[in-house]
């Protein structure tokens, strides 16, 4: 049965509660984007105080831009906003982390030992960055001409940086885990490359690019848009080279050669004057340790309902989930159109049909000021998913003006709000036939 609910609690989400009350209809883990535009509508919904969302910042981060700022090309300060002024006004925020989950027993424990019951729970925590998961990185990082984009504490480095190389070699690094944004460790290297080329030392500067996997990206008609940029700018792509260590004071990176090739289990180590490391990924250990986790630590849902596999009362998104997709903000907004409308009919016992996510995701590949590829495509199938009726896998200027100027305004008033569920919609009137 599930745990009973209290009749009245008061509605202060704009002031951050360590003390939660002891239940409620739906809590909702995470505080990030797909957390948000699910618990924006349900606490609409549902009304003030029956959602609560379990968050330990207290500052939001729009993580797309971040590409823009490494480059120079966007300010620090437009990427993040207070949690205060994010959270949905109808709910209640928990400004504490998620320490345990029994789904058995419909309650999540938190940092402080408290407990919180509910009788439904949404899991959208994200993906945890490793930097200890490269040996030496932690030391090395945000100093030793070593950044990374991925971290709001490290992402003002990397512009910092690459304006200081005169010479020598450039790295950008992908490693061999699930993460979030595929194409950001790419993005960067372009971008910098476009930088070496402005102040005139080009040819003095090699741009590297090692990713841990088989190709550059994973769907095929991109893959070939990218290895084409890639050769054009005479960037070197170096395949299954998975960061393993990094010396900072030396300044030399070590790659281990994945693969099955002939030098497979082989190590190089490459003296860089600049290194932009996307760090390893993992589930939260909250969640790995749990109930939820399948086999690789990841919240085990439906991959088409969102629906938890074998709690039912469970639902889950985004870069938390099993989803076998890429993870990115507009697969989020996807999945919460899906999730929002399956729970809500869960709650109010409707036999509507289930709405069913295809793997629809998006990677905006930034390729220079103004140049945009604009990736589009299920996941789940391969097949790209384009809104507009040209060639996305083209560099475009009008990409590029929808990517950093457009869309972050639909993620701070649309998105987080729950009224932006991806441009399902619009690609029905701007590419109705599908033709590229």
């Amino acid at each position: 049965m599930l745990a009973a609910r209290s009749v009245f609690r008061p509605c202060w989400a704009r002031f951050a509660s360590t003390a939660a009350s002891s239940s409620y209809k739906i809590v909702v883990i995470g505080g990030g984007a797909g957390g948000l535009a699910v618990s924006s509508t349900l606490s609409e919904k549902l009304g003030a105080g029956e959602v609560a969302v379990i968050e330990p910042a207290t500052r939001h981060y729009q993580q797309p831009l971040f590409t823009f700022v490494g480059g120079g090309l966007k300010s620090f300060n437009d990427t993040h906003r207070p949690m205060a002024d994010v959270i949905p006004p109808k709910a209640e925020w928990i400004n504490q982390a998620a320490a345990q989950v029994d789904p058995a027993a419909n309650t999540v424990t938190l940092a402080d030992g408290s407990t919180v019951a509910y009788d439904y729970l949404v899991v959208a925590a994200g993906i945890e960055l490793n930097f200890a998961g490269v040996k030496g990185l932690e030391a090395a990082i945000g100093k030793n001409g070593v950044a990374s984009n991925y971290s709001p504490q490290y992402v003002q480095n990397t512009y910092e940086f690459l304006q200081n190389v005169r010479q020598g070699n450039a790295l950008f690094t992908m490693p061999a885990t699930p993460v979030k944004c595929a194409g950001a460790p790419q993005k960067i290297a372009y971008l910098a490359d476009e930088l070496f080329r402005a102040k005139g030392i080009r040819n003095q500067v090699d741009v590297n690019y090692y990713t841990a996997l088989g190709k550059i990206f994973a769907i095929d008609k991109y893959a070939d848009a990218m290895n084409a940029v890639a050769k054009s700018r005479d960037i070197s792509v170096n395949l299954f080279h998975d960061l393993v260590a990094v010396d900072g004071p030396a300044k030399q990176a070590t790659f281990k050669i994945l693969g099955s090739g002939p030098r497979a289990g082989e190590s190089v180590t490459v003296p860089y004057e600049f290194l932009h490391v996307t760090p390893p990924m993992k589930p939260y250990d909250f969640i790995k340790r749990s109930a939820l986790a399948n086999a690789a630590g990841f919240v085990d849902v439906n991959q088409h309902t969102l629906q938890h596999s074998k709690f039912s009362n469970v639902y889950a998104l985004g870069d938390c989930s099993s989803l076998p997709t890429s993870k990115t903000a507009a697969a989020a907004a996807a999945q919460s159109r899906v999730l929002k409308h399956n729970l809500l009919a869960q709650i109010k016992g409707s036999s509507v049909p289930a709405l069913e996510y295809d793997g629809y995701t998006s990677c905006p590949l930034v390729t220079g000021k103004h140049k945009l590829v604009l990736a589009e495509f299920s996941g789940y199938t391969g097949t790209p998913q384009e809104t507009f009726f040209f060639n996305q896998a083209n560099e475009h200027a009008f990409s590029y003006w929808l990517t950093a100027d457009v869309l972050p305004a639909v993620y701070w008033n649309s998105m987080l709000k729950g009224t932006w569920n991806g441009p399902s919609a619009i690609r029905k009137v701007a590419n109705p036939t599908s033709a590229n």
